[in-house]
Order: C-alpha cells, then structure tokens, then sequence
C-alpha cells in the first residue's frame, strides 16, 4: 500500500467513525490494565491466603473457561448490536473484580473477583475487536488492528507497575474506592461519544445463520488460525504468569517482578505494530511464520538468568511471539468480513482462553518438576507450529 492510499484511509476514517475507532483502542488499553493485573496479585495472594502455583492455575484457568464459552456467544451477539454495549461496559466489570481482588479474605472470594474480570474481558474482545475492523478499512487492516493490540499490550505492560503503585499509594483498601468510580465516569464518557453502527449493518447481522450453524462455518473457515493463536498465546501467557513468581525464587521482589513484565511486554507492544504494519506490506504468513520461529531462542535464553543480557533476550523473545498477534486477527477478519465480532472471538478470545487453560497444568507440573524447567520446556513449544508449516510446505512439492 503506498502513503497516498495510506493516507486517504486515514481520511476516511476520521471522517466516517474516529470516536468509534480510537474509543475502542483506549478502552482495550483500560480493560488489560486490570484483567491483566493477575500474575502481580498472585504473590499478594500467596502471602495473604497462603496461594499455591496449583491454584494459581486454576484462577487462570477460570479466564479461559469464561473465554472459550464466553467470547464466541457475545461475539454472535455483538454482531447484532448497533451500539458498543460491550466494548463500553465490559472494562468497567474487569476494573472492579481487578481492584477487589487484592483484598480477597479467602481463595472463594478470590475466585469470584477474577471471574469478574474474566467476564468483562470475554465482554470487551470481541465487540472491541469486531468494531476496531470494521472502522479501520481493508488497505490497512493489519495495522490499526495492530494499533488496537498494541493498546491492550501497553494495558498489560503497565498494569503490574501500576498495581503495585496504586494499592502502595493508596492501600488495599483505596485503591477500588477511587479506581472504580474513576472508571465509570471514563466509560460513561465514552458511551455518550461512540456512535452506533449502520442500520444496515445491524439488519445484515440479524439476518445471518443461528449461533451454532454460524460457530460451525467460521471453525471452518479459521480453525487453523485458532490452533496456532492458541499455541503461541500459551506460551506468552504461561510465561507472563509465573514469571514473578520465577524472579521471587531467585531472590528478587514483586515489584522487580513487576518491572521485568513490564519491560517483555512492552517490547511486545511494539513488536505488534511492527508486525501488523509488514503484513500489509509483505504478507501475513511470512510475519506469522517468521516471527513464532524466530520466538524460542531468545526465549530460553531469557529465562536462564536475573541479568540485564537475559532480560533483552527476554524481551526480544516476547517481541517475536507477539508479533503475529494483529496478523492473526486480520487473516481471520478477512476471511469472515460479515462476523468480525464472533471470528475476532474465536481467533483471539477462544485461543486466549485455551491458553489460560493451558496455566493449570504448567502450574501442576512447576510444583513438581520446578518452575525454571517447567517454563524452559514451555518456550520450546512455538516451532511446533514451525515444524507444521514446514511439513505443509514439503508436502505441496
């Protein structure tokens, strides 16, 4: 695409919907600022009501239930929806659970507070997503939804750094009784600026095949991109968990814990906007292919050791896994074009919560065999797609 087509979309767009565009890139950013505050809280947790690696798992598998199940129906429902209903209010719900959680009394409680968080993020996504393609046109598709990742990975860079902070500022206590109405007035701000979709566009949606006929054609149509969103998200997420508690083991403190999540995540902000803007350019599978393959060695490299080398390899190693990220959304977007909330649900929200799954056992395993190890074997797992596209590649010779 050359900068005169770049730049007459850009028109187009802040003609047609910016408040709807950009709306949804900051709610992203406020929605993983908190949904994403888990691997911070669990030391808190484990500290308070004595959290084991095994029930943090677990907690972290509650997001991926909620988002296997969760995502797909609101994308089917989004799909229908003229105004951002979901987009809007689904951050609010995670701020609140975020904010409770750290004042959990018992592992019950914790437990509801995190399905609250779960909840409004398997409310976000897909609307968000859906609302974010729509807007942004097919010559830079990949790259404003790479604009949308990125807001979501800052959200999730900033989050363990601004959690501490927040509940050391103003105690465990504070921090929901000023967060969650703060919150609320940004989401009811933004309600009243948003606009609603075409008529048309919503009478289209109505008209389109019932939930579980429509599941079945967009499986069909993206269920590889879901196998390899899901691998790659396992390893980040699985990584990004225990991560602290990895750096705790070795002698560092939760808030340096905090800031080398920091860090890894925000190298893989970028990465995502980097990744999004050469797809348009050169194509989404040699971005999705080359960068998952180029992921594990620095990976492992990184989790080695506490020292400032390991943690650029870390950093580079998010930056690679994290790449593909924007790419994935706009192959499945383009694929679907009429169900971007619901295809945008599979592609991101049900891998997403595959992977959050996949903690649980990562956690059993790390009580048993030792967390480096555990997550050693973990960083490996991106060349399975690698060795699949090879073979795929051979085979057509």
């Amino acid at each position: 695409m050359d900068s005169t087509a770049a730049c007459n979309d850009c028109r187009a767009i802040s003609k047609r919907n910016k408040r709807t565009l950009f709306g949804v890139i900051f709610l992203h950013g406020l929605n993983d600022m908190h949904s994403t505050a888990l691997p911070t809280i669990i030391p808190m947790l484990a500290q308070s009501i004595s959290l084991t690696m095994s029930q943090a798992g677990l907690l972290n598998a509650l997001f991926g239930i909620t988002n296997i199940f969760g995502q797909p129906v609101f994308g089917f429902f989004a799909d229908r929806l003229r105004r951002p209903w979901f987009a809007v209010w689904g951050p609010l719900l995670s701020v609140t659970g975020a904010a409770l959680l750290p004042l959990s009394p018992s592992y019950g409680t914790a437990f509801i507070f995190v399905g609250m968080m779960s909840v409004g993020t398997a409310l976000f996504h897909p609307q968000g997503t859906g609302r974010c393609g729509a807007t942004a046109g097919e010559n830079a598709l990949a790259f404003y939804l790479s604009l949308f990742q990125a807001s979501g990975s800052f959200g999730s860079a900033i989050g363990p750094i601004y959690v501490v902070f927040m509940i050391s500022m103003l105690g465990k206590p504070g921090f929901p009784l000023v967060i969650i109405p703060v919150a609320a007035c940004v989401c009811l701000s933004l309600w009243r600026r948003m606009g609603r979709r075409a008529d048309e566009a919503a009478r289209e949606a109505g008209e389109r095949p019932q939930f579980l006929r429509n599941l079945r054609y967009l499986i069909s149509r993206v269920g590889w991109i879901v196998s390899i969103t899901s691998i790659r998200d396992a390893v980040f997420q699985s990584i990004k968990i225990f991560l602290p508690m990895l750096l705790i083991t070795r002698g560092s403190t939760i808030a340096m814990g905090g800031m080398v999540l920091f860090a890894a995540t925000l190298s893989a902000t970028f990465a995502g906007i980097v990744g999004g803007k050469l797809a348009d350019m050169i194509g989404d599978e040699k971005v999705l292919f080359g960068a998952l393959a180029a992921s594990p060695l620095f990976l492992i490299i990184g989790l080695h050791a506490s020292n400032l080398f390991c943690l650029l390899s870390l950093m580079v190693g998010f930056a690679f896994l994290q790449a593909s990220t924007p790419v994935t959304t706009a192959m499945a977007q383009r694929r679907c074009p009429d169900s971007r909330s619901m295809v945008s649900s599979l592609s991101n929200g049900v891998s997403w919560g595959i992977a959050n799954l996949f903690v649980t056992p990562v956690g059993i395993i790390a009580d048993i065999a030792g967390l480096q190890a555990t997550l050693n074997a973990v960083a490996f797992l991106p060349w399975l797609v690698t060795l699949l596209y090879i073979g795929k590649k051979l085979l057509k010779k």
